[in-house]
């Protein structure tokens, strides 16, 4: 099979001819068809700070869809055919926090196309328990977005109670940022995504078509204090400026992951009575309302993808990395 591999040299990733995956007990063989570039490949692809526990050479990719060719228990025979997307995150369903509903946080997570082979590649392997049937009708190229609208739902869910006249300010208008400030438009709030002049004409004005105003940052600061900040962008100046953008009493959400330590003054956080949450990946049932959200806006989510063949797979981390592109697409059969 044909594979993207992710050499040991920074920046550098190859195709190569691999044998297909052996299956083990519980185990499935999926044939991919598309497969998403995200801000964790790029930070691997680069050897950025962080992610020093990818073990190289990897194929790379966890935001995939395909369909089930094999599987080596008779008793998952029945997902043969099926369309299918993998969760990304292999929780182990027996830890402290597995058991309160948390996999997201499981002690012993592991992220297929991270901490073993992933999506980048026509066949990749994986056990039947982390697989999720595609809605009937959607077409695989929208259903490999599932898995960053399933973080963005879980961002969402994370921040608690909202109402239709909070205004809220989404930071950094990478895929999940842009997500995150899709689902909440959705919801009725009043949704402000920002981003720097540079990513204004490739990224950040698409937010237009979903009821988001845009907002670039070198313009100055927003006119209003916001309710609820979500920080997806990763950068140290937009935490800062996050804070200030807050009300009294209001929320800061922290999606994004960073490469450098951040200083704050938390007096003042304190004496507002901030609120700061977290949140990381997603659970299991974040992907059902992902696809509901997919489904209800398909047409329009068209756009926020560009699709590459799999041959030009340096050409689509390349035009990731310099952010000219939303939401890099690998097309991996073409």
């Amino acid at each position: 099979m044909r594979a993207a591999i992710k050499t040991e040299n920074a920046g550098e990733i190859i195709l190569q001819e691999k044998d297909l995956p052996r299956l083990s007990s519980e185990e499935l063989l999926v044939k991919v068809e598309y497969c998403g570039v995200c801000g964790s490949d790029l930070h691997a692809f680069n050897h950025s700070k962080g992610y020093e526990f990818v073990k190289k050479p990897i194929i790379l990719g966890h935001e995939f869809s395909g369909s089930v060719v094999d599987c080596f228990d008779a008793s998952l025979s029945h997902l043969k055919g099926k369309n299918v997307i993998v969760e990304s995150m292999n929780y182990c369903g027996q830890c402290e926090n597995c058991l309160n509903g948390r996999k997201s946080i499981c002690t012993q997570n592991k992220v297929i196309g991270l901490h073993f082979d992933g999506g980048m590649a026509q066949f990749v392997k994986t056990k039947a328990q982390y697989v999720r049937e595609v809605p009937d009708g959607m077409p695989l190229h929208l259903a490999a977005l599932s898995e960053p609208m399933a973080i963005a739902v879980h961002a969402v869910r994370q921040a608690g109670e909202k109402s239709k006249n909070d205004t809220i300010l989404v930071q950094g208008p990478g895929i999940i940022g842009f997500f995150v400030s899709v689902i909440l438009a959705q919801q009725g709030a009043k949704v402000i995504l920002s981003g720097l002049q540079q990513d204004y004409e490739n990224r950040l004005s698409k937010c237009r078509t979903f009821g988001v105003i845009p907002h670039i940052v070198e313009s100055g600061n927003l006119e209003e204090k916001v309710d609820i900040v979500f920080e997806c962008s990763g950068s140290n100046a937009a935490v800062k400026s996050g804070f200030r953008s807050l009300k009294k009493g209001a929320k800061a959400v922290f999606v994004a992951l960073y490469e450098h330590e951040t200083t704050l003054f938390l007096t003042e956080l304190v004496r507002s009575e901030v609120s700061i949450i977290t949140s990381y990946g997603c659970n299991p049932d974040d992907y059902s309302m992902a696809f509901s959200v997919l489904d209800s806006l398909s047409e329009k989510l068209i756009d926020v993808m560009t699709i590459y063949p799999l041959a030009e797979v340096a050409q689509a981390f390349e035009d990731g990395l310099n952010q000219v592109v939303l939401k890099p697409m690998l097309a991996i059969n073409k």
